[in-house]
């Protein structure tokens, strides 16, 4: 017959079977969540395992129409390895700059707009027996280099001395000039005006011709007292409505001038353009099966 379980007995026996039941549910959830994150379950025994390589490059910057150095070591655990390639996309980077210096603000337009400009491709093949084995490193090793285009050196146009209205169309398009000129004017004010004519007048004599404007710019000017500064603050008379808009010869001489005028500055003209390419570049290494593994990226900036 069996033996009834006094309460006591039975609540220690319930409770100790719950505690296993939970314990052996937490090392299952444990171990799940192993197998799920892993990283040399799902990326080594999973699929074909292909060779194991690693490299360096002699420099980070290369000049156009060089050839980039490198050393590689590899190996494979599965299979003869049969060759190695070098494969890099290439990516274009062009930076602006265009400043107004005749006004008592900054103003300027900065852009810089980077493009892959050729997808990742393979670019150059080596065969294994170019290889050495070596015993203390139990891999292959492997110098050679690798070619970068002749066409793809840095360009740029900084500061000229000259300016060349074809060239700043071609990098900055048609409407660009107009609407920097536009956008500076909506900007500007008594102080900007006076600094921009008159200085244009004495430094490059632009103006020197206008005397109305360089001797007598007085005449657009009048002043109100401000007894907070304890001073008189400059600005365009002001109007019936006790407004102060810009006088009509000064919108007129402006409307006049150049967009060469507005950026030029003592050290030649404002303006900067720079096109420079760069590379990420992996080596590819084959195996008889025709699995591949690769290297780490590399990025190398051309010049």
């Amino acid at each position: 017959m069996k033996k009834k379980l006094k309460y006591s007995q039975f609540k220690s026996f319930h409770f100790g079977k719950v505690w296993m039941g939970l314990l052996y549910g937490l090392m299952f959830v444990t171990l799940s969540s192993c197998e799920k994150h892993d990283f040399i379950d799902e990326n080594v025994i999973t699929g074909n395992v292909g060779p194991q390589a690693y490299w360096e490059v002699g420099s980070s910057t290369v000049s156009a129409g060089a050839n980039v150095p490198f050393k590689m070591q590899y190996y494979s655990t599965n299979s003869e390895i049969i060759h190695s390639e070098v494969w890099y996309n290439l990516t274009e980077k062009i930076e602006k700059s265009v400043t107004c210096p005749w006004v008592t603000f900054t103003y300027s337009y900065n852009s810089t707009m980077s493009d892959e400009k050729r997808i990742n491709q393979k670019i150059k093949e080596y065969t294994h027996s170019l290889a050495v084995w070596s015993d203390s490193l139990h891999a292959f090793t492997m110098e050679s280099d690798f070619p970068v285009s002749s066409t793809l050196s840095t360009f740029s146009w900084v500061k000229p001395e000259n300016f060349d209205y074809t060239k700043m169309v071609t990098y900055f398009g048609a409407g660009f000039m107009e609407h920097f000129k536009d956008s500076l004017y909506n900007m500007m004010k008594f102080a900007d005006f006076k600094k921009m004519y008159l200085g244009l007048a004495i430094d490059f004599g632009k103006l020197s011709t206008n005397p109305d404007i360089y001797d007598s710019f007085k005449n657009y000017t009048d002043s109100t007292f401000d007894a907070n500064s304890n001073g008189f603050v400059y600005h365009f008379p002001k109007n019936a409505e006790g407004q102060m808009p810009i006088p009509g010869k000064i919108k007129s001489l402006y409307d006049n001038l150049n967009f060469d005028q507005l950026i030029q500055g003592a050290s030649g003209y404002n303006v900067e353009y720079k096109r420079s390419y760069s590379l990420k570049a992996i080596m590819r290494v084959y195996d008889a099966k025709g699995t591949y593994g690769t290297t780490v990226a590399k990025q190398i900036d051309i010049n």
